[in-house]
């Protein structure tokens, strides 16, 4: 009976880690929560991000030994922010171009850190996502900086399958994007 049971879990562990191995292309779909208002009364800003990030990878899915498959972003990880920067600032009433080094009034976003990590434990792995970006936005002159941080955390028996990793990752990034937006000396910057 303990060798049946022994050959079960082994197989099992194996079909549910055998998932790390294989590569992974994460769809990337923020969603920034902001309220549409008119504090931006049509100031046009001109926008600009990023991707200042070492590595185009998001990091290793793991498994029990340490890590495994690579993980990349389906699209370009800029491209996304800035298309969500933008509706953002649109929701909350500005109006956008595209940047230039003598815009009166820009935002510019430099991705610094989205990373998917693993660690091991006892009985269960960790799954971490930290992420990263700096603004910094001009107005007539003045200089408004600053690096909104965030990072999740999750313990998990077996390794996570491609849509858990996903959905975490889309959640760093969208929590990410929020802080910006939740800003309000940031936003007080560009509509003043």
């Amino acid at each position: 009976m303990n060798k049946i049971y022994i050959v079960l879990i082994t197989t099992l562990t194996s079909l549910v880690g055998g998932c790390a191995f294989t590569p992974q292309q994460a769809n990337l779909d923020p969603h920034v929560s902001v309220m549409r208002t008119s504090e931006g009364a049509g100031i046009t800003i001109a926008v600009k991000v990023i991707d200042e990030r070492p590595s185009k990878s998001l990091g290793r899915r793991g498994t029990a030994y340490g890590a495994a498959a690579e993980i990349t972003s389906a699209q370009e990880l800029a491209t996304v922010v800035y298309e969500e920067i933008v509706d953002a600032l649109k929701a909350k009433g500005f109006s956008v171009e595209d940047y230039s080094s003598s815009s009166e009034t820009s935002l510019k976003a430099e991705i610094r850190l989205l990373e998917y990590s693993t660690s091991q434990g006892f009985w269960t792995g960790g799954v971490h996502v930290n992420g990263a970006i700096k603004v910094v936005a001009v107005k007539a002159g003045k200089e408004y900086e600053r690096i909104y941080r965030t990072e999740d955390e999750k313990r998990a028996v077996f390794v996570p399958d491609a849509n858990s990793n996903e959905e975490m990752i889309n959640t760093t990034l969208s929590t990410l994007l929020n802080k910006i937006f939740e800003d309000r000396a940031l936003l007080l910057h560009l509509s003043n």
